[in-house]
């Protein structure tokens, strides 16, 4: 092989080991950023992988692209995804990673290959120099297609391991890196030694230790399970995260509503006391009338209307349980001078213990914001209205207008509530999420609109057969 074929042979192979890389790269993105798919996105992919291309045409070293891309890949993730710029940091230092340890291994196989097909050539013959030509060529081959073979499948077991990640903390960022970053280094520090030019001569590590032609790729697939089993634990524990927040949830709800079960027995318990004693009221009036006592029958009666109001609910909902929530909220909102009117009537289209959750979370959160208004400024609407085979749960209240945060596009309300597991498990946001769990349990949803100083909600419930609810 002539050496201007041998020259072309290792230029095509340098383009398409960057258009592999640029492609790699990109799964890995969208793996990470699962969110979004857009026309925007494949625009720059594109781009991205041609920009690749022609720096790679460029009389330039390789880090010199890999620099240019990343300052890329950072300026699109920050303008693009704003919040998520650590998923691209990420990214970047991954795919860094498997190239580095993709190329590790590539370099052991080619290394093996080539000193195997160089015992062939006699160096007394004329065509040496083609027959050398065509085993470097044919390691390079190899080297290219391990290296493709190894980044691709190294790349893809990756992105089913990361994929959907929730990486917006820079804390998972950083701990997810450690070992990109570590492995990376190593990587480059010993393929910088693999050939190193020593005055008029080469060094040339595995002549000199061929022991580590097996040693460094095992030394790469270590790393890179090391960084796999660190990403499954890291999602596992997020897993168990999010069911032990679940289950701390669930066990205050249920704590929640045995507390209005207990006040709603307490009530009906007070009224059949009355209505026991009712007998002797009467007997006790008609005596006083008897004696002709009717200033102390006026007085008497006065006192029995003041144990009756105590007793009576503004709002009858149609259910023990509803009636002592929305009293209970309608009570603590008038003692706080705040506006208070319901619409609300139970029809059993539900099971009270999961409208319970809905009504507790969403009037709570009202009576919230509205407790750090001055008395007489707040105010709280609830309806519910039913739509064909839709039931929609509306709470309008006001609030001091500081815009509630939005995380992964759900807005989460201020909390003052402190967590009764600190630095593991929180209840900053916990009582929306709640509502949307059960909304998701009868295929319905949850929508927030902030217009001023008014925060609106509506739960939406869907219906399914004539009578009965999804769940």
């Amino acid at each position: 092989m002539s050496q201007s074929a041998f020259e072309m042979i290792n230029s095509v192979l340098d383009i398409w080991k960057i258009v592999i890389q640029a492609i790699m790269f990109l799964v890995l993105w969208a793996a990470v950023f699962s969110v979004r798919k857009g026309k925007k996105d494949g625009i720059a992919a594109v781009l991205f992988i041609l920009v690749n291309v022609g720096i790679g045409f460029l009389p330039c070293a390789s880090w010199v692209r890999y620099a240019v891309s990343a300052f890329a890949v950072l300026g699109y993730g920050g303008i693009c995804y704003k919040k998520q710029i650590g998923k691209a940091v990420f990214v970047i230092l991954a795919f860094y990673n498997l190239h580095c340890l993709g190329y590790l291994m590539a370099s052991s196989i080619y290394e093996k290959i080539v000193n195997v097909m160089l015992k062939s050539p006699d160096i007394m013959q004329g065509s040496y120099q083609q027959e050398m030509n065509r085993c470097m060529a044919v390691g390079m081959r190899c080297l290219v297609f391990s290296y493709s073979v190894l980044l691709a499948a190294m790349t893809f077991i990756l992105c089913r391991l990361i994929k959907g990640a929730d990486l917006t903390a820079w804390q998972d960022v950083l701990l997810l890196s450690v070992l990109n970053f570590v492995g990376s280094l190593i990587a480059g520090v010993v393929n910088g030694l693999l050939i190193v030019k020593i005055n008029e001569g080469i060094f040339i590590l595995f002549d000199e230790k061929p022991d580590l032609l097996w040693k460094f790729p095992m030394i790469a697939v270590l790393i890179f399970a090391g960084e796999a089993a660190l990403i499954y634990f890291w999602q596992r524990y997020r897993v168990l995260l999010a069911e032990r927040q679940k289950h701390f949830v669930e066990e205050q709800q249920v704590k929640a509503m045995k507390k209005r079960l207990e006040e709603a027995e307490n009530f009906y318990g007070s009224i059949r006391k009355v209505r026991h004693e009712m007998k002797n009221h009467m007997a006790n009036i008609k005596g006083l009338a008897g004696a002709g006592q009717y200033g102390e029958i006026e007085d008497y009666v006065r006192r029995m209307d003041e144990t009756m109001q105590e007793l009576e609910y503004k709002y009858v909902t149609g259910n023990a349980v509803t009636d002592v929530i929305i009293n209970d909220k309608y009570r603590r909102a008038e003692k706080a001078g705040i506006q208070f009117d319901s619409d609300f009537r139970y029809g059993g289209e539900i099971p009270v213990f999961d409208l319970g959750i809905i009504l507790n979370n969403l009037l709570d959160n009202a009576l919230e914001a509205c407790e750090k208004l001055e008395p007489g400024k707040g105010f709280i609407r609830f309806t519910m209205k039913r739509k064909k085979q839709f039931l929609l749960l509306d709470v309008e209240n006001s609030f001091d207008g500081a815009v509630p945060v939005q995380a992964g596009g759900k807005f989460i309300p201020p909390t003052t509530k402190q967590s009764t597991l600190p630095g593991i498990i929180t209840e900053h946001g916990i009582g929306l999420e709640n509502v949307r769990d059960v909304a998701e349990r009868y295929f319905g949803g949850v929508n927030i609109k902030v217009k001023g100083d008014v925060f609106h909600v509506t739960v939406m419930l869907q219906q399914g057969e004539v009578g009965e609810w999804k769940k």
